[in-house]
């Protein structure tokens, strides 16, 4: 049954039959342009549109109120009495015009009544004049002569002469008035009665056009087909031919609205699918003379005790990023700063007995700045823990010895197990040297030829070739000359490598040409240089980023998070070489492969988290909630995909369903000389419903004590099952306006077999208060708050009212990105003098 939507507008003006005549005919364009029916009643003053689509009735109810109503009431008066009611002039016209009408209809009916004289019978008597009637006929015929009287033909002409004044009258004042067309913002003013179609062709990169039109309905969580969708809102027909769209409708405009949408839902299809946006960014926070860069094993980092992992994968190395400087006595690279010394290798046989024996002088060097965090809290229950709640404890990168405070236990092998023990293996017949080798007892070599020797060696290639035994090679065959061990070493002489080991490509990289003068006449900073270098790298990935989720349909998030940047796979030859900061994007990460790793953890103990938080203002609120993170399917025949279930601590209530998150772009921001780092990440939460199957069965199934904060839940039965439960304890700080500053206690609560005592059922004993601790300190920029919320009922294929330039700031000046960074380099500062004791 088809159901017809119907709405009615009241105009303020009085509107005559004659003012209605001027304006009828472009409103019935306009009802067909907009596939509705508008109907106007003289007597009790309403429009009536009626159509099957709400939308074409709202649009076309949008039309007349606010394109011919207001040029109507242009014949009102100030005082809303002229042109609100009937005249009395339109009155008499009105009574006139009914009387003139009655006539005509009486007359018609006369004149349709009226015989012919063939048809009059001899027997009727003829009237001669006015009172005397015919003489009898005595003849049994009649003979006229002469053209017959055509009746009809004079009814006709009847009919037309009195209604012709008024038809003219009103057809020229119709010609005169102007039009309800040239008033509506459309272009539609001469559409033609055919359909008007268009074409929509999709990206080349496009393999399966319809993969793309597919879609989750976010009410049910069923398959959405887009074409019907942006079709029904677009008062178009929409339909997919091979690898494009036809479209058809009776408007330009909704045909250029239907391929806008298309438009703008493949390239939401196309962002969604490429991978994160990684932009690493290096910064000394003060000035300096020129530095270089080196990769320092995470073992060997004298604040080692400060980086807290999320991931299990001890066995895995990583590595910090160090400044390096010159020597100005001997022009020579010095040992970094926060780089330890290491033990000296032993011989190659003497290793595999030794193997089993971790080296302490790395941890033995570390100075003790706090107190070793409380042990009593480590959980002995952790053995009726299931084994999915293992997976993403935070853990060290390595184990350093119990009795060495600021320590963590690990459960990976001791930091000889991947502190490059091979390389030792590789050069035996390296003296050894009592004093510490800064470059790992390997050889170090330098980009960059010093001042006054050739310039051959600048001439290779800056991608190394592949091999796997960097001993072997001579210094004949290095593309860099090796840096000395000791001061009493030579520089070997630089030599171009032999025709055939060239490698077979070459990279060549051009820096963009900057002024090196600033606005002063003076040469311009390292620390400006790296500034400006760092802030184009961060609003080009931003601004990419963001323009490609604009039209998401979902939560966006743009934070940041005090943390460390770790690297890894890194090979020997990225390790034995400095760097600049300008090649770490574009080399080290591009060409060679390495990956900046984010440690997503602040801070594993309190002691730490303690001290930042008092240089805070007071806190302004205070929340709490469990994290759920379960694999749900509502229908047997699909596979189970990860859902976070948010739920308040107090209440027992799903307040949102995150089905799918996705990190859209990360900054990866280094701060040399600093404890602490920081990522600025965009990321998406796609939603789904809470009031539907599996999560109001799995709701019924949970109960939690409002003292002790655990919790018992049963998994529903295959449909939903819990891997883990994350309990966040959130305070929030109000600092310079617009950030706030939010420090999140998160727990990952043990979970624990409840006996069923022969009922059948399972139920598991969330035990909060008993797990694992971490803290997370992230920062929001809270103008971005409003602009973000718009995303969240976005239709298909729209895009909201926000664009970039909105978000990070004017191209040219995006002031928004550099205030949130300055205020992120701040809190970097404040927290390193806390811990320098």
């Amino acid at each position: 049954m088809t159901t017809i939507h119907t709405l009615k507008v009241f105009p303020v003006v009085y509107i005559t039959d004659t003012m209605y005549q001027k304006y009828e005919k472009k409103l019935m364009q306009l009802g067909e342009v907009k596939n509705s029916k508008i109907t106007f009643d003289t007597r009790d003053q309403y429009f009536t549109v009626s159509s099957r689509s709400p939308a074409a009735v709202e649009e076309t109810v949008l039309q007349i109120t606010y394109s011919l109503l207001p040029h109507l009431y242009k014949s009102m008066d100030d005082d809303m009495l002229n042109g609100t009611f009937q005249t009395i002039e339109d009155y008499e016209k009105n009574m006139q015009l009914k009387k003139d009408q009655e006539e005509e209809e009486d007359l018609a009916a006369a004149l349709s009544t009226t015989t012919t004289l063939r048809d009059t019978p001899l027997s009727t008597p003829i009237p001669m004049s006015r009172g005397e009637s015919a003489p009898t006929p005595t003849k049994p015929e009649v003979q006229v002569v002469g053209r017959p009287l055509d009746l009809e033909e004079l009814e006709d002409d009847t009919k037309e002469k009195p209604a012709a004044s008024a038809s003219t009258k009103a057809a020229a004042a119709a010609a005169a008035a102007p039009s309800l067309l040239d008033y509506l913002d459309t272009d539609d003013s001469e559409s033609e009665d055919d359909m008007l179609e268009d074409t929509f062709v999709f990206s080349k990169n496009i393999q399966n056009p319809a993969e793309v039109l597919q879609g989750v309905n976010p009410l049910n969580g069923q398959p959405l087909n887009y074409c019907k969708v942006v079709g029904d809102e677009t008062d178009t027909i929409c339909e997919l031919d091979n690898r494009e769209i036809i479209i058809k409708g009776y408007s330009q405009r909704d045909l250029k609205e239907a391929a806008q949408r298309f438009r703008n839902i493949q390239k939401l299809y196309k962002a969604r699918r490429r991978p994160t946006i990684i932009v690493p960014c290096v910064h000394y926070p003060t000035q300096s003379d020129k530095y270089w860069l080196y990769f320092a094993n995470l073992n060997r980092y004298a604040h080692k005790s400060f980086v807290d992992l999320m991931y299990a994968d001890s066995l895995r190395p990583y590595y910090v990023l160090l400044p390096v400087f010159k020597d100005p006595a001997t022009n020579q690279l010095q040992k970094p700063k926060d780089l330890l010394d290491v033990p000296v290798a032993p011989p190659p046989q003497q290793q595999q007995h030794q193997a089993p024996m971790a080296p302490v002088a790395a941890a033995a060097a570390v100075p003790a700045r706090r107190p070793a965090p409380p042990r009593a809290a480590a959980p002995p229950q952790q053995k009726q823990l299931p084994p999915q709640t293992h997976a993403m404890r935070p853990t060290t990168a390595a184990a350093p010895p119990p009795q060495q405070p600021g320590y963590r236990m690990a459960t990976g092998p001791p930091p000889s197990a991947y502190m490059n023990a091979p390389a030792y293996q590789q050069q035996p017949q390296q003296p050894m040297h009592g004093e510490g080798l800064w470059g790992e007892d390997r050889g170090f070599s330098n980009n960059y030829a010093a001042t006054g020797r050739s310039r051959a060696p600048m001439l290779s290639p800056t991608t190394p070739r592949p091999t796997s035994n960097y001993a072997n090679m001579s210094p004949n065959s290095e593309d860099f000359p090796a840096l000395p061990i000791n001061n009493h070493d030579v520089y070997p002489a630089p030599t171009m490598a032999p025709p055939q080991q060239q490698p077979q490509r070459r990279v060549m990289r051009i820096m963009p040409q900057q002024s090196t003068r600033n606005d002063n006449g003076g040469p311009v900073s390292l620390l400006e240089q790296a500034k400006q270098y760092n802030l184009h790298n961060m609003q080009t990935g931003l601004s990419e980023a963001l323009d490609g989720i604009r039209g998401f349909r979902g939560e966006i998030q743009l934070s940041a998070k005090l943390g460390k940047v770790l690297w890894t796979n890194l090979t020997s030859e990225i390790q034995r070489k400095t760097w600049e900061f300008g090649e770490i994007k574009d080399i080290v990460v591009k060409e060679h492969g390495v990956r900046p790793l984010f440690n997503d953890v602040t801070t594993a103990y309190e002691e730490i988290i303690t001290p930042i938080s008092d240089i805070l203002p007071k806190p302004y609120n205070r929340t709490a909630c469990f994290e759920i993170h379960t694999k749900a399917r509502n229908q047997p025949a699909l596979p189970y995909k990860p859902v976070v279930l948010i739920m308040n601590q107090g209440i027992v209530e799903f307040k949102k369903a995150i089905i799918r998150k996705t990190k859209v772009a990360e900054i990866d921001w280094v701060s040399l000389d600093r404890k602490f780092d920081f990522q600025m990440s965009l990321t998406t939460h796609e939603l789904g419903r809470t009031d539907v199957k599996p999560y109001t069965t799995f709701l019924k199934k949970i109960s939690v004590c409002p003292i002790t904060s655990q919790l018992t839940y049963e998994n529903v039965r295959d449909f939903l099952e819990v891997d883990h439960i994350l309990y966040k304890q959130k305070t929030r700080y109000r600092i310079h306006f617009p950030f706030v500053v939010e420090i999140t206690r998160v727990e990952r609560v043990p979970i624990k077999l409840q006996p069923s005592n022969g009922y059948g059922t399972e139920k598991f004993l969330g035990l909060t208060g008993k797990g694992e601790v971490w803290y997370d300190f992230q920062v929001y920029y809270t103008l971005h708050d409003e602009a973000f919320k718009s995303n969240l009922n976005l239709g298909v294929g729209k895009m909201p009212s926000w664009d970039v330039d909105s978000i990070l700031g004017p191209q040219d000046q995006p002031n928004a990105l550099i205030d949130y960074v300055k205020c992120l380099l701040l809190l970097v500062e404040k927290c390193e003098p806390l811990f320098n004791n």
